[in-house]
């Protein structure tokens, strides 16, 4: 765990579908739809990737976030769930804040030793998971949210989450993509038109 962060950070922004969004660039629109591994993705995108896990542990998820992994008739247990949340790095450049609601089941049996590995390597490669729709947020001021995570800006900032279904669980990613994410690429451009 990375001390110099306080961790859970959470994702304080709500989610809509994406038909209730005007995304503002074909770049991002695809970055936010894109149904394939995001961890693949931004490495293909640059010479040297890593990730930080912020922490992992069992920790209270928003009733939000237990509406998406709950299944019926099950109670809201702190003890049932662990939040993850990680920086996805692009050439040393913060490119992805990622949380994620998962099962204690699934940390004990498939998920033992995550730490540092991405959890899209696990999902990808297991036929198992299945990807619902995506979910997409918006967060207009995102200074206070970026702090945490050691970004100075006050840029518009996007996010995605999909619930994954696995054996009878279900659990949450959620990405958002930050101020130096590939992402915005096509944005940048048009901005200094």
């Amino acid at each position: 765990m990375n001390s110099s962060y306080t961790f859970p950070v959470g994702i304080p922004s709500l989610w809509a579908d994406p038909e209730q969004f005007t995304i503002p660039s074909a770049c991002l629109k695809n970055w936010l739809l894109n149904t394939g591994s995001l961890t693949e993705r931004l490495q293909s995108q640059c010479q040297s990737f890593h990730l930080t896990l912020l922490g992992q542990r069992q920790s209270e998820i928003t009733l939000e976030e237990f509406q998406r992994v709950r299944n019926p008739q099950q109670q809201l247990n702190p003890q049932e769930w662990q939040v993850r949340e990680v920086l996805l790095w692009g050439d040393n450049q913060p490119w992805v804040f990622a949380r994620s609601i998962i099962p204690q089941k699934l940390c004990e049996s498939d998920f033992v030793n995550l730490n540092t590995k991405p959890l899209g390597q696990l999902i990808f490669n297991d036929k198992r998971f299945k990807r619902l729709p995506f979910e997409l947020t918006t967060m207009c001021s995102s200074k206070a949210f970026l702090s945490q995570l050691h970004i100075s800006s006050e840029m518009n900032l996007w996010g995605r989450r999909s619930a994954f279904s696995f054996e009878g669980l279900k659990m949450t990613v959620s990405e958002v993509f930050l101020p130096h994410s590939p992402a915005y690429k096509e944005m940048k451009i048009d901005n200094h038109e």
